[in-house]
C-alpha cells in the first residue's frame, strides 16, 4: 500500500475523507447513496456474472470442507500485466453529474455539493492510485468495503492479491473486452465514487453516533464484498 501503484493508501484515504466531510450533505432524506451502489452494481454485473457463479461453487465446497478461503486468494490461472486493465478516457468525468442528478429529495444546492464531492473524490483517488485503470478502481471499492466491515484497511499482501484478482479476472473476461471506452469510463468513475461514499457514510455515522448511516455503509460493504469478491 505504500508504492505509487498501490490503491488503498492511508494518504489517499485521508484526502478523500477530508474532502467528503468538508462539504455538508443532508443524507437523511433518502437512500440516494445506496442507489448509487445499485447503479454501480448493475453496470458491473455482467463482468462478474460468470466469476460469481464460480465463486459460489467454490465457497460452498470450502464451507463443506470447513475452509474459510476468500475468492480473491484463488487467482485466475493466467496472470496479466496491470496495463491489461488500463483504458483510454475520452471525455471529462461522466458520473458526477449522473449521480448528482439521480439523487432524490435534495435541493439544487445540495445537488451541486454532491457533484463537487464526486469530482474531488475522483481527483484525489487519481493522485495516489493508478489512474484510468479498472483493476485499481475495483481494488479501491473493495478496500473501502473491508475498511467499513473490519474497521481497518487491508494489509499490503491482501491488497496485492485483490488487485491481481481483479486485473486477471477482467483481462480474461469476454464481457470486459467488448466494453466501449465510454462504458469503461462510466464504470471506473462509478466504482471510485461509490467507495468514497461508503467510507463517508461510515465515518459520519461514527462521528455523529448515527446508527442509520453506519447501517447503510455496512449494507453497502456487504453487497460489494459479496458481488465482487464472492464473500
Amino acid at each position: 500500500m505504500r508504492n505509487r501503484n498501490s490503491i488503498y493508501t492511508t494518504r489517499a484515504f485521508l484526502i478523500i475523507l477530508i474532502i467528503l466531510v468538508s462539504i455538508e450533505v443532508n443524507m437523511a432524506q433518502d437512500n440516494s447513496f445506496s442507489h448509487m451502489l445499485t447503479i454501480t452494481s448493475n453496470a458491473s454485473q455482467s463482468l462478474f456474472r460468470a466469476q460469481t457463479s464460480v465463486n459460489q461453487q467454490r465457497e460452498s465446497m470450502a464451507r463443506a470442507a470447513g475452509v474459510n478461503d476468500y475468492s480473491y486468494e484463488r487467482q485466475p490461472a493466467r496472470a496479466y500485466p496491470i496495463t491489461a486493465t488500463d483504458f483510454q478516457v475520452l471525455q471529462a468525468p461522466i458520473m458526477p453529474d449522473q449521480f448528482a442528478n439521480s439523487a432524490q429529495g435534495v435541493d439544487q444546492q445540495t445537488r451541486q455539493q454532491m457533484r463537487s464531492i464526486f469530482l474531488q473524490t475522483l481527483a484525489a483517488f487519481e493522485k495516489s492510485g493508478r489512474k484510468n485503470n479498472m483493476a485499481s478502481a475495483f481494488t479501491w471499492i473493495s478496500a473501502c468495503a473491508f475498511q467499513v466491515r473490519n474497521g481497518k484497511e487491508p494489509s499490503d499482501a491482501d491488497e496485492a492479491k485483490i488487485t491481481a484478482y481483479f486485473n486477471n479476472t477482467l483481462a480474461a473476461s469476454p464481457d470486459y473486452a467488448v466494453l466501449t471506452p465510454y462504458k469503461q469510463q462510466m464504470l471506473y468513475e462509478s466504482v471510485i465514487i461509490t467507495g468514497g461514499i461508503m467510507i463517508f457514510l461510515d465515518n459520519q455515522g461514527r462521528s455523529t453516533n448515527n446508527p442509520q448511516l453506519r447501517a447503510q455503509a455496512a449494507e453497502m460493504s456487504k453487497q460489494v464484498l459479496k458481488m465482487y469478491l464472492g464473500m
